[in-house]
């Protein structure tokens, strides 16, 4: 129990579940001053806003546990499964981690861009390229990046109406998440949707089990079990469920962000437009850094701990604030500003750190290169539709901005 006078003073600081839809970073820049952790009565949680103790307690699995590290049966299904790698604890989750790192290494992942991001890129992007408008976010982003996972899992990526259904199910989930998995109404929404994305998944995972192709379900049955051990069918959906959800709902989120940075900043525009290498990887990590797609992180103490001169107690939860800490002033000069000349662009928490870090990071990248680069070659004049809705920061745990509509020449 929080001491009196502590929870006074913090009940007259606005909840971060306020501000969903709304611009966090005044509200955080307002936190700061109380200092690092906040805590945070109507959230029920530890606000941790600092970099560096952001870093310390992603790298301390041993003193701060995730949040499935006590997982009922709920939580479990929501995630697929026990052998899904965010759920997994211990040495189980090393060893999964292990598969998902050498299926989704820098050098694979070169050869999964030339093989599927480009074609799926190109295909999207000779719908839209006569109209001389569009929602970017609507009609490219969220048409691209389920279709590249698809490919990648050796299953059918033509269907409009699958790829929606697929983001809706993985939007679901998300809620739950958000909602620091409280509500009855969200939970029964994402058990739902767990129990859908399980039935699309299911064919093919007994499919390939019998006849194994070049794709990533096939490398499920084949290389998981040097690292898990013998796989049964519900252990190979559960980690082919982090794949298919890892790999879509982020990466839509990163490319609407660095989209917005580029159709809002004309020195970085100019920028990228002259070096599509340097300029344009820089712009992808500041897209990252400034709007972090995934805002929070959760974690649960493992015993009494202090940070920042705040006594945590063992089992209470502490939300990670990567919107927050990407923006900390003792760790990025004026980091409310799109830069891309900083000196360590790639040094930001939108992936997160330590053991848990994003083990699909590469190939978020490599996507997001590819969609921005393609884009400024076939778009000329790409620039935002000013008779049309601007774009809003919306979202809570996942955010990013939308609509992006906009025009060029053609």
């Amino acid at each position: 129990m929080k001491d009196e006078g502590l929870v006074l003073e913090r009940a007259e600081i606005p909840s971060i579940l306020s501000f969903a839809d709304k611009d966090p970073f005044g509200y955080y820049d307002e936190l700061r001053k109380h200092g690092s952790p906040v805590w945070d009565e109507k959230a029920q949680a530890w606000l941790v806003l600092d970099y560096e103790q952001c870093v310390e307690v992603e790298a301390s699995e041993e003193v701060f546990g995730n949040i499935y590290m006590n997982a009922d049966p709920i939580l479990l299904e929501v995630k697929g499964g026990r052998a899904n790698v965010t759920v997994s604890q211990g040495e189980e989750h090393e060893r999964l981690r292990k598969f998902h790192l050498a299926l989704l290494s820098a050098r694979a992942v070169e050869s999964y861009r030339e093989h599927h991001v480009q074609p799926i890129v190109g295909m999207i992007l000779g719908r839209i390229a006569g109209k001389g408008r569009a929602d970017l976010k609507a009609e490219f982003a969220q048409q691209v990046v389920p279709r590249v996972i698809c490919s990648l899992m050796g299953m059918p990526w033509d269907d409009d109406r699958k790829m929606a259904r697929i983001l809706q199910l993985n939007e679901d989930i998300v809620a739950f998440i958000g909602n620091n998995y409280r509500g009855e109404e969200l939970k029964a929404q994402a058990l739902a949707a767990s129990a859908e994305l399980n039935e699309m998944l299911r064919p093919y995972i007994r499919e390939r089990r019998e006849n194994p192709a070049d794709d990533f379900i096939s490398r499920v049955w084949q290389e998981a079990p040097t690292q898990y051990g013998e796989l049964t069918e519900a252990d190979a959906i559960a980690i082919c469920r982090e794949l298919y959800f890892a790999a879509s709902d982020t990466t839509i989120h990163g490319i609407s962000n660095a989209l917005y940075v580029l159709l809002t900043n004309e020195d970085v525009r100019r920028q990228v437009q002259a070096d599509r290498k340097t300029a344009l990887t820089n712009l992808v990590e500041e897209g990252l850094r400034l709007y972090s797609v995934v805002q929070m992180r959760h974690r649960i103490a493992k015993q009494d701990v202090v940070i920042g001169g705040k006594e945590i107690r063992k089992g209470e939860l502490l939300l990670l604030v990567h919107a927050a800490a990407n923006r900390d002033p003792a760790q990025y000069s004026c980091p409310h500003a799109a830069k891309l000349d900083r000196p360590r662009p790639a040094v930001h928490m939108a992936f997160g750190r330590g053991p848990r870090s994003c083990i699909g990071a590469q190939l978020a990248r490599a996507e997001m290169r590819e969609m921005l680069g393609t884009l400024l070659d076939r778009l000329p004049n790409l620039r935002l539709d000013p008779d049309a809705t601007p774009p809003s920061f919306a979202g809570f745990y996942m955010r990013s901005f939308g609509p992006l509509n906009v025009v060029w020449d053609v």
